[in-house]
């Protein structure tokens, strides 16, 4: 065991290990909420799951993965809609004092851009943009390898991109965006953005609507990072993903049909791990825990 990965979802939390060849040799997970109220009520979950991973103690360093956005001087999260108990909690520093390790938190969108960027579909590329559309939007650009921040480790919050004159990438393409278009407009009792898909695949014509104009959005979206990024591939994960074959190859074609001469051949490919959040946040312990190493 050398270093300890924590994904911290809206759903479930995710502990496991990589060894020496990166490879991951230890998973678990269990429900973030379950007996879970308050910030030192998920503090002690976590701790608990520390203790869990076999030798524990031998490892070098932790990195966590935590939906929002982050202050990694601090340690802290500073806003997430998803885990709001978490906002400005003093997570590293109490992790710190009782393992002392050396302890790393990301969001957790851009860990798992590094573990595509790394292990997975963007391995062999300089310039790698990973994108997940689930409950949120959100992503990362890694730049050989290392993760770019922007000045305020906000360099990749794509959530918030205006896409409509208006409307940020959140409001319109993410999971909750499709759902809440779909109770408004169609059936209150649809339940997920599945079910919104099935409907347009047997034919619904306000399916097909609210489908359609994802589609326009989301190929907004993956030119306005073309245009600035310019990366050599774009990965996308994420639950809406799922549901890929009734969107994907359309939203591709239209990128390949506006975008700028140089870059309609972009790579877009969807991502190689369902869950990369462990190997991604274990990553981020070895890369910060390295360098950290070669100051020395």
């Amino acid at each position: 065991m050398e270093y300890i990965g924590i994904d911290i979802g809206g759903t479930n939390i995710r502990i496991g290990g990589i060894n020496k060849k990166e490879e991951l040799i230890f998973e678990y997970k269990e429900k973030t909420k379950e007996n879970v109220t308050t910030g030192d009520d998920l503090y002690e979950k976590i701790k608990k799951l520390i203790k869990m991973v076999p030798n524990f103690k031998d490892y070098k360093a932790i990195g966590i993965g935590s939906p929002g956005s982050i202050n990694k001087e601090l340690g802290q999260v500073i806003t997430s809609k998803n885990l709001s108990i978490l906002n400005n909690y003093p997570l590293v520093e109490k992790l710190k004092k009782e393992f002392n390790k050396p302890i790393f938190l990301e969001n957790d969108a851009v860990v798992a851009a590094l573990a595509e960027a790394t292990k997975g579909k963007g391995k062999s590329k300089k310039i790698v943009c990973y994108i997940t559309i689930s409950t949120g939007v959100g992503g990362g650009i890694i730049i050989d390898k290392n993760i770019y921040p922007g000045s305020n480790n906000l360099g990749t919050f794509f959530s918030q991109i205006i896409l409509d004159g208006k409307n940020t990438t959140n409001g319109l393409i993410s999971g909750t965006a499709l759902l809440k278009q779909t109770k408004e407009k169609l059936d209150k009792n649809i339940k997920n953005a599945k079910e919104l898909f099935e409907l347009e695949k047997n034919h619904n014509t306000i399916a097909e609507e609210i489908i359609k104009e994802f589609k326009n959005n989301f190929t907004t979206l993956l030119l306005n990072i073309s245009s600035i990024i310019n990366p050599d591939i774009i990965i996308l994960g994420g639950g809406v993903m799922k549901s890929k074959d009734r969107f994907l190859s359309e939203v591709i074609e239209n990128f390949r049909n506006k975008a700028h001469p140089q870059a309609k051949d972009t790579i877009i490919e969807t991502a190689q791990f369902k869950e990369p959040g462990i190997i991604g946040a274990a990553l981020l312990a070895k890369t910060l825990y390295d360098s950290s190493e070669r100051k020395k």
